[in-house]
């Protein structure tokens, strides 16, 4: 190999660069998806497009992409006002670009221009794949289906904490005019750029987890950008929406066109305050119809009491003289039975009157029989008493006798005349030889006097 035929890597890049500029001397209108999109505190906007093989999904192509500051300051507001949405990954474009090549950074796409009526068809032809899908899979008016409870009192809120329209439906919500009562409890979102799809969904998820707890759920974005909805066009958040278990209320701000979420909502509106609106008529209509009903209930019971009073009248006026007929009867009968019976209860009443007085006199003899007894009871117990009671006492005395006795003979005086002694130790009594230690002194009592001696 010669020197002469070695080259550096900036020279090959270089003659990379001199062959590029010679083939693209014009710059290409390009079709891409976009991958990855940032901007920098420089204004520069840095993409990467892919282009995605039909069948496997997968990319077949890739490329770095740059618009720069002084360019993008016309194309973003040109393209978002023209679109609706925001030059974000996922969505295709059609761009003017210069391919260049730089001898460090290598290829990439310099763009100078945009066409946004391509996007807008790729957006709108998305979106019918979106509708298509769902209306083919049987989940499109599902959630539509689902009966609304009348008022919606417990109502579960999908929101950013920081969106300009969570404050309004909050305080439209709890100042209403009528002093309804109304729950809410927020579960937030992000609600626009590239992580609100999976943000949303994810909200929906954990009011799902109890939704036994909400009677409604209402997703609500207000203040941004008209360009920041591309999520609501989503055919997964549409699904997840369209085959919820309660009934979703959307007010997401679209003031020209109808996301995909709206369409598969149970009721679509277009701000938060809309939606708070729309549940505090809920209520009005809830009040009204109990008014209805409760008109109707009255009109319905004045009308049976009166038929009820009218029916009873001529029921009364039919069977009156029927009454007094069988109470005339009833006086005719009683006056027979009565002067049938009275001599009968008559002479009924002398008996008893006269079994009663036999009764009483039989009482009062043998009350005056036992009386009599009981008297003589008594005398018997009282002369038993009376010589018990003077064995009792005789008995007592001699006992006493004896116990004096006792008492006398165990006296310790008595004792010493009897020629007995006392031993003291330590002014106790001593009872046992081993409690007394060598050199103590002991104390001897007698019956005259007593004598101290030294233990030896």
């Amino acid at each position: 190999m010669l020197a002469s035929d070695k080259i550096t890597l900036f020279e090959l890049n270089q003659k990379v660069k001199e062959t590029l500029s010679q083939s693209f001397q014009t710059n290409y209108w390009i079709v891409a998806e976009v991958s990855e999109v940032k901007e920098n505190s420089s204004g520069h906007c840095y993409l990467e497009l892919i282009q995605k093989d039909e069948l496997q999904d997968y990319p077949k192509a890739k490329a770095r992409a740059t618009i720069w500051a002084y360019t993008y300051r016309m194309l973003k507001p040109y393209f978002e006002t023209t679109t609706g949405r925001s030059i974000s990954s996922g969505i295709k474009i059609l761009v003017l670009a210069e391919v260049v090549f730089h001898e460090v950074f290598g290829y990439s796409l310099n763009i100078t221009d945009i066409e946004p009526n391509y996007t807008i068809g790729d957006i709108e032809q998305k979106r019918r794949e979106a509708i298509e899908k769902l209306v083919v899979e049987g989940v499109f008016d599902m959630n539509k289906g689902l009966e609304l409870q009348v008022p919606p009192k417990r109502v579960a809120v999908i929101s950013s904490s920081s969106a300009a329209g969570l404050q309004d439906f909050i305080n439209q919500l709890h100042t209403n005019n009528y002093g309804y009562k109304i729950e809410h409890t927020l579960f937030t979102a992000i609600m626009q750029g590239s992580s609100a799809e999976e943000s949303i969904i994810n909200a929906l998820n954990k009011i799902n987890e109890q939704y036994y707890n909400f009677d409604v759920v209402v997703i609500i974005r207000g203040g941004g950008s008209q360009a920041d909805l591309a999520c609501f066009d989503s055919y997964w958040l549409a699904a997840h929406v369209a085959q919820f278990p309660l009934p979703i209320i959307t007010g997401i701000g679209h003031e020209k066109d109808i996301s995909v979420v709206d369409l598969v909502a149970h009721t679509k509106l277009k701000t938060p305050t809309a939606v708070a609106d729309f549940i505090v008529s809920k209520f009005i209509e809830a009040e009204s119809i109990l008014h209805d009903l409760k008109d109707r209930l009255e009109f319905i019971i004045e009308e049976n009491l009166t038929t009820e009073k009218l029916q009873f009248e001529r029921r009364l006026s039919s069977i009156t003289p029927r009454i007094f007929q069988e109470i005339s009867k009833g006086e005719i009968n009683i006056e027979r039975l009565y002067r049938k019976y009275s001599y009968s209860l008559n002479q009924l009443i002398l008996n008893e009157r006269s079994k009663t007085t036999k009764a009483a006199k039989t009482f009062e003899l043998l009350s005056l029989m036992k009386i009599a007894k009981s008297y003589n009871n008594i005398n018997q117990f009282k002369s038993f008493l009376n010589n018990y009671s003077l064995r009792y006492l005789v008995n007592q005395n001699n006992l006493l006798e004896i116990i004096h006795k006792t008492n006398t003979s165990s006296d310790p005086s008595n004792i010493l005349k009897r020629g007995y002694s006392i031993t003291l130790h330590n002014g106790k009594i001593l009872k046992d030889s081993k409690l007394v230690k060598k050199g103590e002194t002991i104390t001897t009592k007698l019956n005259k006097g007593e004598l101290n001696s030294n233990v030896i």
